[in-house]
Order: C-alpha cells, then sequence, then structure tokens
C-alpha cells in the first residue's frame, strides 16, 4: 500500500485485511510506504498498535516516506498492490503498479474502476471494506499463479492505453477530428 498515511487514503484499511490474511500466508508480507503529516501521526501510531497487537510487527512494515527513486524497486518487487483510497482522483498509485506487473486489489474510489478491468487486471472492491479487500487479495495470495497473469494483463494494459504513446495519439485524433471539420 503506497501513498499518504491517513484515513481518506484507507491505510486501516490495508491493515485490518494483512493482519486477517498473513496469519494464514506465512509466505508473505505487507509493505506500507508513504508520508505522515503531522496531523496523522495518531492514526499512523493507531495502525502500528493494531498490528503489534496481532504479532505482525515484523511482517506489516512501515517504511515512511522514501525518496522518489527508492520507490519504483518497491513496485518492483510486489505480487500485489493494494489501492484502498475511500476517495481520490485520478490514483496514480495505480498505473505505478500496472506498470510494474502487480496484480491490483482497488477500491472503487475515482478512476479505479476506469484503470483495472475487474477479473483480468485485478479486482475492484467498495471503498472502505475491509472484508472485500481481505476477501480479494486473500484470492490473489491463494493463486500466485493468478496474480501474476493479471500483474501481466495488467502491464499489458497500462502500456496500451495508459501510456504516454496512448495519450499523444488519442489528442492527435482529437485534432485530426478538428481539423477534419474545419475545411
Amino acid at each position: 500500500c503506497f501513498g499518504r498515511v491517513r484515513h481518506q487514503k484507507g491505510t486501516d484499511v490495508f491493515v485490518d485485511a494483512m493482519c486477517r490474511l498473513l496469519p494464514e500466508h506465512p509466505d508473505f508480507c505487507a509493505v506500507i510506504i508513504g508520508n505522515v503529516t503531522a496531523d496523522q501521526r495518531a492514526f499512523n501510531e493507531g495502525l502500528k498498535k493494531r498490528v503489534e497487537a496481532a504479532g505482525l510487527s515484523d511482517r506489516i512494515r512501515f517504511l515512511g516516506e522514501l525518496p522518489i527513486a527508492d520507490v519504483p524497486p518497491w513496485y518492483q518487487r510486489i505480487l500485489i498492490y493494494a489501492f484502498t483510497s475511500r476517495n481520490e482522483g485520478f490514483g496514480l498509485t495505480l498505473l505505478e503498479a500496472m506498470s510494474s506487473g502487480a496484480a491490483l486489489v482497488a477500491a472503487r474510489a475515482g478512476a479505479a474502476d476506469k484503470v483495472v478491468a475487474d477479473g483480468e487486471t485485478g479486482f475492484l472492491v467498495p471503498p472502505g471494506d475491509a472484508t472485500a479487500m481481505a476477501d480479494a487479495i486473500g484470492r490473489l495470495m491463494r493463486d500466485p499463479a493468478h496474480a501474476l497473469e493479471m500483474g501481466s494483463k495488467g502491464r499489458e494494459r497500462v502500456v496500451s492505453q495508459f501510456s504516454i504513446e496512448a495519450e499523444a495519439d488519442r489528442i492527435a485524433a482529437v485534432y485530426r477530428n478538428v481539423l477534419g471539420f474545419v475545411r
């Protein structure tokens, strides 16, 4: 789970899901990367206390804010990316995770339903629903080969539909269409 650590971003949903899943999946661990602003320190400390109470401090790691150059290698290390926002604009981390080949489990916030092909590149779940998040992540944890397949399809999707080249082609098509009407 990458992004600012706060209620709006659903970091608590991720922690709850991992506290349910990790005891059943000893080969997995969870990583939370993102900044904690002064007004969110109590929220972050509460999450760490939940993790400690669950006995998972060694398997749910809070890495804090990392230099931007250190983030891409983390995307490349993960099998499953959880997008847990309760509300969001576009949600760039979805594309970043897809471009690295991670399978997605995403809350239906912002443009997630336009980015994630539900059942193909990942799973979509209701925002704020830790049970649905855990169920979807659990499906992929139980079937890593399926997660790898979804991640591969996600990478193909991000390249074909969300790359700079694809965006430039769409913009050029708009101009060609407008210029065609002007003549």
